[in-house]
C-alpha cells in the first residue's frame, strides 16, 4: 500500500515538472465587438463618410452603442469638452466639429472603444509560484472611435487604436515568497 502511495508522488511530481508551465494562470479580456480584428473595425469605419453616412448606416457598420455596446453617447458639451480647448482658436477646428459647435443641441456624439487581449503566464511554473519571477505575454489589439453627427448625418469622424499589442511583462521578486511579508504583517496589526 505504501509503494503505490509513493509511486502515486512521484508520477504527479513527474507530470508537474514536464507539464508544468501549462500549470501557470491564462487570462482573456475582451469588449464584445462585432469585429472579429483590428482591421475589420479599422475597414468599416472607413466606410463611414463624413456628410454622406447617416446614423442608420453608422449602426449598420457595428457603431450602435444600444446593439452592439461599449459605446459612449455623448452630448453637445461632451463633444466640445472633447475637442475644444481653451489656447485653440475655433478656426483650427476641421469644419465637421465647428458646424457641431453651430449646432449645440441638434449635435451628438458616439465613442467606443473595442478590445480583445489575452495574456499567458510564461516562464518558469516554480520560480512563478514561489514568486521569485511572474512572466506574462499579452497579445490583442485595440480600436477607439468618435463619431459627430449633426442632425442624423455624420460630420466628423476620428480613430485612434493599437492594431497589434504585444507585450512582455516581468516582475521580479528577489525575496521570492518573503518579498511582501513584511508589508503583510503590518496590515495584520493594524
Amino acid at each position: 500500500m505504501t509503494v503505490c502511495w509513493h509511486q502515486a508522488v512521484v508520477i504527479v511530481t513527474l507530470a508537474c515538472v514536464n507539464g508544468c508551465s501549462s500549470l501557470l494562470p491564462s487570462e482573456r479580456a475582451e469588449m464584445r465587438s462585432p469585429f472579429s480584428d483590428y482591421l475589420d473595425a479599422e475597414i468599416r469605419y472607413s466606410q463611414a463618410v463624413p456628410g454622406v453616412t447617416r446614423r442608420a448606416d453608422l449602426f449598420s457598420l457595428g457603431f450602435d452603442p444600444l446593439a452592439q455596446g461599449n459605446g459612449k453617447m455623448l452630448s453637445f458639451i461632451d463633444l466640445r469638452l472633447m475637442f475644444v480647448q481653451p489656447n485653440v482658436p475655433i478656426d483650427y477646428l476641421p469644419d465637421g466639429l465647428v458646424q457641431c459647435l453651430e449646432a449645440k443641441d441638434r449635435c451628438v456624439g458616439y465613442a467606443f472603444e473595442f478590445n480583445k487581449t489575452d495574456s499567458q503566464r510564461v516562464g518558469s511554473f516554480w520560480a512563478d509560484i514561489l514568486n521569485f519571477r511572474k512572466q506574462r505575454e499579452v497579445q490583442g489589439w485595440t480600436f477607439r472611435a468618435v463619431f459627430v453627427l449633426v442632425d442624423d448625418t455624420l460630420v466628423h469622424k476620428v480613430s485612434n487604436g493599437e492594431p497589434n499589442i504585444r507585450r512582455l511583462e516581468v516582475k521580479r521578486n528577489p525575496l521570492g515568497p518573503l518579498q511582501g511579508a513584511g508589508e503583510f504583517f503590518s496590515d495584520q496589526l493594524k
